[in-house]
């Protein structure tokens, strides 16, 4: 089912406070410390505060203007990677205080923008220059939801003690709309131009509190997702939402992780060595 708007707003606001919360938290030391891709924790707070003021709310003000996506300097998939570290050197040197009151800030006005809107609103068209095709305004408001924890999965190396695994410091409800968000948002990041011959239907099944299934499937240059399980399937990919987290960051290692049985594969093998090339927000 898709979400409500009082439901978009319940996790996003909480995501945001969860985010402050622990960032308001660390040590000078701990924010200058390079995290797994080589950016320092202050670097991907800047990098929350530029991304929202450069590109999420240019996006959603386009998208409620019935205007297309049109962002200086991000005009494809493959800008993303530049695009966003250039934004965020416009602000990495501001104090670490001054950044963080402007990320929530930002975010509060994205959740006013929200609040503004009715369930209609979010099912109106929107793009942005790193999707595969277009979206709704609804899909735009789950990205920029999804980069929270995606930030702080990434500050979380510099500071595993503080930082509990977003996961795991969150209730079942929390995880299974997280992990629904992230299966509705892949098709969105399909790369249609590797995926063109690809047929192939994924069955991914979430274990333990807040886990569950869903299913992508695969057809004429296109990908779409649907909860639950799939009739037939070319592959089940099998595991717990805290290692998928993992595996799809990089920080759990797949041939390990498959040899382990800690992420448990049926089907057609390959399919799953194809997950990084089929979806990738980088392209």
């Amino acid at each position: 089912m898709t979400p409500t708007k009082d439901q978009i707003r319940e996790y996003y606001a909480a995501a945001l406070e969860r985010c402050f919360d622990a960032f308001s938290n660390l040590e000078e030391r701990e924010l200058k410390r390079r995290t797994s891709d080589r950016w320092t924790a202050k670097e991907h707070i800047a990098s929350l505060v530029a991304t929202m003021e450069k590109e999420t709310m240019l996006l959603t003000r386009q998208a409620l203007a019935g205007e297309p996506a049109n962002i200086s300097g991000f005009a494809e998939r493959s800008d993303l990677v530049g695009f966003r570290k250039s934004t965020m050197e416009e602000v990495r040197d501001l104090p670490v205080d001054e950044l963080l009151q402007r990320m929530r800030a930002l975010y509060e006005e994205h959740i006013a923008v929200l609040d503004s809107l009715s369930d209609s609103d979010l099912d109106k068209p929107a793009n942005s220059p790193g999707w595969d095709r277009p979206g709704t305004i609804r899909d735009l408001f789950f990205a920029s939801y999804l980069f929270l924890p995606a930030q702080y999965q990434e500050i979380r190396h510099v500071a595993k003690k503080k930082l509990p695994h977003w996961i795991e410091a969150s209730t079942p409800d929390q995880v299974n709309y997280h992990m629904s968000r992230i299966f509705h948002y892949m098709p969105l990041i399909f790369n249609s131009n590797k995926g063109a011959d690809t047929q192939a239907n994924y069955q991914f099944t979430m274990e333990g509190d807040g886990g569950g299934q869903w299913a992508i499937e695969i057809a004429d240059g296109k990908a779409e997702a649907q909860t639950g399980a799939l009739d037939e399937s070319d592959i089940e990919i099998k595991t717990k939402p805290q290692l998928w987290i993992d595996l799809t960051t990089g920080d759990l290692n797949a041939a390990w992780a498959i040899t382990t049985q800690k992420v448990k594969l049926s089907g057609n093998m390959g399919l799953a060595m194809k997950l990084n090339e089929l979806f990738s927000e980088e392209g």
